[in-house]
Protein backbone atom coordinates (compact mmCIF):
# COMPACT_ATOMS: atom_id res chain seq x y z
CA UNK A 1 0.00 0.00 0.00
CA UNK A 2 1.31 3.48 -0.84
CA UNK A 3 2.75 5.59 2.00
CA UNK A 4 0.11 8.31 1.59
CA UNK A 5 -2.64 5.97 2.72
CA UNK A 6 -0.72 4.33 5.57
CA UNK A 7 -1.62 4.83 9.20
CA UNK A 8 0.74 7.60 10.42
CA UNK A 9 1.02 6.05 13.90
CA UNK A 10 1.50 2.44 12.77
CA UNK A 11 2.78 2.37 9.16
CA UNK A 12 2.97 -1.43 9.17
CA UNK A 13 -0.82 -1.72 9.61
CA UNK A 14 -3.35 -1.17 6.85
CA UNK A 15 -5.82 1.71 7.36
CA UNK A 16 -9.42 0.78 8.12
CA UNK A 17 -10.89 4.28 7.95
CA UNK A 18 -10.27 7.97 8.59
CA UNK A 19 -10.66 10.15 11.66
CA UNK A 20 -13.65 12.49 11.43
CA UNK A 21 -11.76 15.11 13.44
CA UNK A 22 -8.29 15.28 11.90
CA UNK A 23 -8.86 13.33 8.66
CA UNK A 24 -5.89 11.04 9.17
CA UNK A 25 -6.00 7.38 8.23
CA UNK A 26 -6.39 5.03 11.18
CA UNK A 27 -5.62 1.36 11.51
CA UNK A 28 -7.38 -1.23 13.66
CA UNK A 29 -4.84 -0.64 16.42
CA UNK A 30 -5.57 3.07 16.86
CA UNK A 31 -9.23 3.07 15.91
CA UNK A 32 -11.65 3.87 18.73
CA UNK A 33 -15.27 2.90 19.26
CA UNK A 34 -16.27 6.26 17.83
CA UNK A 35 -15.33 7.79 14.49
CA UNK A 36 -12.16 9.54 15.67
CA UNK A 37 -8.61 8.28 16.04
CA UNK A 38 -7.11 7.43 19.42
CA UNK A 39 -4.86 10.51 19.33
CA UNK A 40 -7.82 12.86 18.85
CA UNK A 41 -9.83 11.01 21.46
CA UNK A 42 -7.00 11.32 23.96
CA UNK A 43 -6.64 15.03 23.23
CA UNK A 44 -10.38 15.50 23.86
CA UNK A 45 -10.14 13.57 27.12
CA UNK A 46 -7.24 15.72 28.28
CA UNK A 47 -9.30 18.85 27.59
CA UNK A 48 -11.94 17.74 30.10
CA UNK A 49 -11.80 18.82 33.76
CA UNK A 50 -10.13 16.34 36.10
CA UNK A 51 -12.60 13.58 36.96
CA UNK A 52 -10.36 12.35 39.75
CA UNK A 53 -10.31 15.81 41.36
CA UNK A 54 -14.11 16.03 41.27
CA UNK A 55 -14.41 12.50 42.62
CA UNK A 56 -12.06 13.28 45.50
CA UNK A 57 -14.08 16.39 46.40
CA UNK A 58 -17.31 14.38 46.36
CA UNK A 59 -15.76 11.68 48.54
CA UNK A 60 -14.44 14.31 50.95
CA UNK A 61 -17.86 15.91 51.35
CA UNK A 62 -19.41 12.46 51.85
CA UNK A 63 -16.90 11.98 54.65
CA UNK A 64 -18.27 15.13 56.31
CA UNK A 65 -21.79 13.74 55.99
CA UNK A 66 -20.63 10.51 57.64
CA UNK A 67 -19.13 12.40 60.59
CA UNK A 68 -22.20 14.58 61.12
CA UNK A 69 -24.59 11.63 60.81
CA UNK A 70 -22.57 9.53 63.25
CA UNK A 71 -22.58 12.35 65.82
CA UNK A 72 -26.36 12.64 65.43
CA UNK A 73 -26.72 8.87 65.90
CA UNK A 74 -24.63 9.05 69.08
CA UNK A 75 -26.74 11.93 70.34
CA UNK A 76 -29.95 9.99 69.68
CA UNK A 77 -28.50 6.94 71.40
CA UNK A 78 -27.55 9.05 74.39
CA UNK A 79 -31.08 10.41 74.80
CA UNK A 80 -32.64 6.96 74.30
CA UNK A 81 -30.51 5.65 77.17
CA UNK A 82 -31.92 8.35 79.47
CA UNK A 83 -35.60 7.83 78.71
CA UNK A 84 -37.81 6.82 81.61
CA UNK A 85 -41.27 5.52 80.90
CA UNK A 86 -41.00 6.82 77.34
CA UNK A 87 -40.28 10.36 78.56
CA UNK A 88 -37.03 12.31 78.60
CA UNK A 89 -35.94 14.15 81.78
CA UNK A 90 -36.08 17.91 81.28
CA UNK A 91 -32.31 18.36 81.71
CA UNK A 92 -31.55 15.62 79.13
CA UNK A 93 -34.15 17.01 76.72
CA UNK A 94 -32.62 20.50 77.03
CA UNK A 95 -29.09 19.19 76.42
CA UNK A 96 -30.32 17.18 73.44
CA UNK A 97 -32.00 20.19 71.87
CA UNK A 98 -28.96 22.41 72.40
CA UNK A 99 -26.61 19.86 70.82
CA UNK A 100 -28.88 18.84 67.96
CA UNK A 101 -29.29 22.35 66.53
CA UNK A 102 -25.66 22.89 65.42
CA UNK A 103 -25.44 19.24 64.35
CA UNK A 104 -28.54 19.56 62.16
CA UNK A 105 -27.15 22.73 60.59
CA UNK A 106 -23.77 21.10 59.95
CA UNK A 107 -25.46 18.05 58.40
CA UNK A 108 -27.66 20.24 56.21
CA UNK A 109 -24.66 22.19 54.91
CA UNK A 110 -22.62 19.02 54.36
CA UNK A 111 -25.51 17.34 52.54
CA UNK A 112 -26.05 20.35 50.28
CA UNK A 113 -22.35 20.53 49.46
CA UNK A 114 -22.27 16.80 48.77
CA UNK A 115 -25.25 17.00 46.43
CA UNK A 116 -23.55 19.69 44.34
CA UNK A 117 -20.16 17.97 44.24
CA UNK A 118 -21.60 14.51 43.55
CA UNK A 119 -23.77 15.70 40.67
CA UNK A 120 -20.85 17.63 39.15
CA UNK A 121 -18.79 14.45 39.34
CA UNK A 122 -21.59 12.31 37.89
CA UNK A 123 -22.13 14.72 34.97
CA UNK A 124 -18.43 14.63 34.11
CA UNK A 125 -18.20 10.85 34.59
CA UNK A 126 -20.98 10.23 32.06
CA UNK A 127 -19.48 12.80 29.69
CA UNK A 128 -16.08 11.13 29.92
CA UNK A 129 -17.55 7.67 29.40
CA UNK A 130 -19.41 8.76 26.26
CA UNK A 131 -16.23 10.38 24.93
CA UNK A 132 -14.52 7.03 25.43
CA UNK A 133 -17.03 5.60 22.96
CA UNK A 134 -18.95 3.69 25.63
CA UNK A 135 -22.69 3.75 26.24
CA UNK A 136 -23.73 4.41 29.86
CA UNK A 137 -27.38 4.49 28.77
CA UNK A 138 -27.94 8.19 29.43
CA UNK A 139 -26.61 11.66 28.69
CA UNK A 140 -24.73 13.90 31.13
CA UNK A 141 -27.75 16.21 31.44
CA UNK A 142 -30.22 13.41 32.15
CA UNK A 143 -27.83 11.81 34.63
CA UNK A 144 -28.36 14.92 36.75
CA UNK A 145 -32.00 15.64 35.84
CA UNK A 146 -33.34 12.29 37.08
CA UNK A 147 -32.50 13.31 40.67
CA UNK A 148 -35.04 16.15 40.51
CA UNK A 149 -38.02 14.35 38.96
CA UNK A 150 -40.55 13.17 41.59
CA UNK A 151 -40.94 9.37 41.84
CA UNK A 152 -38.37 8.85 39.08
CA UNK A 153 -35.72 10.01 41.56
CA UNK A 154 -36.38 6.86 43.57
CA UNK A 155 -35.01 4.52 40.91
CA UNK A 156 -33.68 6.18 37.75
CA UNK A 157 -30.53 7.65 39.35
CA UNK A 158 -29.66 4.10 40.38
CA UNK A 159 -30.05 2.98 36.75
CA UNK A 160 -27.76 5.82 35.68
CA UNK A 161 -24.95 4.88 38.06
CA UNK A 162 -25.38 1.16 37.38
CA UNK A 163 -25.26 1.75 33.62
CA UNK A 164 -22.21 3.98 34.02
CA UNK A 165 -20.33 1.34 35.98
CA UNK A 166 -21.33 -1.50 33.66
CA UNK A 167 -20.29 0.41 30.54
CA UNK A 168 -16.78 0.78 31.94
CA UNK A 169 -16.37 -2.98 32.43
CA UNK A 170 -14.77 -4.49 35.49
CA UNK A 171 -15.78 -7.52 37.52
CA UNK A 172 -19.57 -8.09 37.71
CA UNK A 173 -19.39 -8.38 41.51
CA UNK A 174 -18.39 -4.72 41.66
CA UNK A 175 -21.99 -3.90 40.78
CA UNK A 176 -23.08 -5.14 44.21
CA UNK A 177 -21.73 -1.94 45.75
CA UNK A 178 -24.02 0.16 43.53
CA UNK A 179 -27.09 -1.88 44.53
CA UNK A 180 -26.16 -1.82 48.22
CA UNK A 181 -25.58 1.94 48.10
CA UNK A 182 -28.94 2.67 46.53
CA UNK A 183 -30.78 0.27 48.86
CA UNK A 184 -29.25 2.01 51.88
CA UNK A 185 -30.10 5.42 50.41
CA UNK A 186 -33.80 4.55 49.89
CA UNK A 187 -34.25 2.73 53.22
CA UNK A 188 -32.45 5.48 55.12
CA UNK A 189 -34.61 8.12 53.48
CA UNK A 190 -37.77 6.21 54.39
CA UNK A 191 -36.63 5.86 58.02
CA UNK A 192 -35.87 9.59 58.10
CA UNK A 193 -39.42 10.39 56.91
CA UNK A 194 -40.85 8.15 59.63
CA UNK A 195 -38.74 9.97 62.21
CA UNK A 196 -39.90 13.36 60.95
CA UNK A 197 -43.55 12.28 61.10
CA UNK A 198 -43.23 10.91 64.63
CA UNK A 199 -41.50 14.04 65.90
CA UNK A 200 -44.27 16.14 64.32
CA UNK A 201 -46.90 14.22 66.32
CA UNK A 202 -45.17 14.40 69.71
CA UNK A 203 -47.47 17.22 70.89
CA UNK A 204 -50.49 14.94 70.63
CA UNK A 205 -48.72 11.83 71.96
CA UNK A 206 -45.46 12.45 73.87
CA UNK A 207 -44.95 8.71 74.36
CA UNK A 208 -43.99 8.48 70.68
CA UNK A 209 -40.61 10.00 71.57
CA UNK A 210 -38.97 6.58 71.93
CA UNK A 211 -40.22 5.49 68.50
CA UNK A 212 -39.13 8.78 66.94
CA UNK A 213 -35.63 8.52 68.39
CA UNK A 214 -35.30 4.88 67.33
CA UNK A 215 -36.44 5.73 63.78
CA UNK A 216 -33.93 8.58 63.70
CA UNK A 217 -31.14 6.34 64.98
CA UNK A 218 -31.95 3.72 62.32
CA UNK A 219 -32.03 6.39 59.58
CA UNK A 220 -28.68 7.79 60.66
CA UNK A 221 -26.97 4.39 60.76
CA UNK A 222 -28.38 3.35 57.36
CA UNK A 223 -27.56 6.69 55.73
CA UNK A 224 -24.02 6.53 57.13
CA UNK A 225 -23.62 3.14 55.49
CA UNK A 226 -25.06 4.56 52.28
CA UNK A 227 -22.58 7.45 52.28
CA UNK A 228 -19.66 5.06 52.79
CA UNK A 229 -20.90 2.82 49.96
CA UNK A 230 -21.26 5.87 47.72
CA UNK A 231 -17.61 6.67 48.34
CA UNK A 232 -16.76 3.10 47.29
CA UNK A 233 -18.84 3.43 44.10
CA UNK A 234 -17.12 6.68 43.16
CA UNK A 235 -13.74 5.02 43.69
CA UNK A 236 -14.70 2.01 41.54
CA UNK A 237 -15.93 4.16 38.65
CA UNK A 238 -12.85 6.37 38.89
CA UNK A 239 -10.51 3.37 38.75
CA UNK A 240 -12.29 1.87 35.73
CA UNK A 241 -12.32 5.23 33.94
CA UNK A 242 -8.59 5.68 34.54
CA UNK A 243 -7.94 2.24 33.06
CA UNK A 244 -9.93 3.09 29.92
CA UNK A 245 -8.12 6.41 29.53
CA UNK A 246 -4.77 4.64 29.92
CA UNK A 247 -5.74 2.26 27.11
CA UNK A 248 -6.55 5.22 24.85
CA UNK A 249 -3.28 6.92 25.82
CA UNK A 250 -1.30 3.81 24.86
CA UNK A 251 -3.08 3.59 21.51
CA UNK A 252 -2.47 7.28 20.88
Amino acid sequence: MSPEVACPEHPAFKPVGTCSRCGRFVCARCETWGDICAACEYRQLRELPSLRARGSLAQGSLGLVVLCTLFEALLNGWLISRLSGGMAPSAAAFSYEQASRPLNLALLLATGLTAVLFLRWLHLAVRTTKLLGLDPGTTPAWAVAWWFIPLAHLYDPYLVVRGLRRSLGGAPKMGAAVTAWWTAWVLGGFAWLVQAYLFATLDSDPLLLTSALLAGFAAQVILTLGALLCMVVIGQIQTLTDECIEDVAEAA
